[in-house]
């Protein structure tokens, strides 16, 4: 999760997600990692572009890409139901 307000928020991406593939012992095409943009209430003040965001998420072999507001609800169920479904369609391919 990033804030699409801040471009420093992505500062430490490959960070995160080393030390998360470092601590999960599982095969890790097992977790649907998506990449969630917050503050989308906050649109007039993006720093991110949406491209610059999903292209990230793209090169780093994400499930997907998703923008929400905590604030306003919008796109929360979304983020949720994404992961549901990719986790879902995991368990029918093992």
């Amino acid at each position: 999760m990033y804030d699409i307000t801040r471009y420093s928020s992505l500062k430490n991406f490959q960070d995160w997600l080393y030390i998360f593939k470092q601590g999960y012992k599982g095969p890790i095409a097992q977790i649907p990692i998506i990449m969630v943009g917050s503050k989308l209430d906050l649109e007039y003040k993006r720093a991110v572009s949406r491209k610059d965001a999903y292209e990230l998420a793209k090169q780093n072999d994400l499930f997907g890409y998703i923008e929400c507001s905590s604030k306003n609800g919008q796109n929360v169920e979304e983020v949720f139901a994404e992961i549901a479904r990719l986790m879902m369609k995991n368990t029918k391919n093992d």
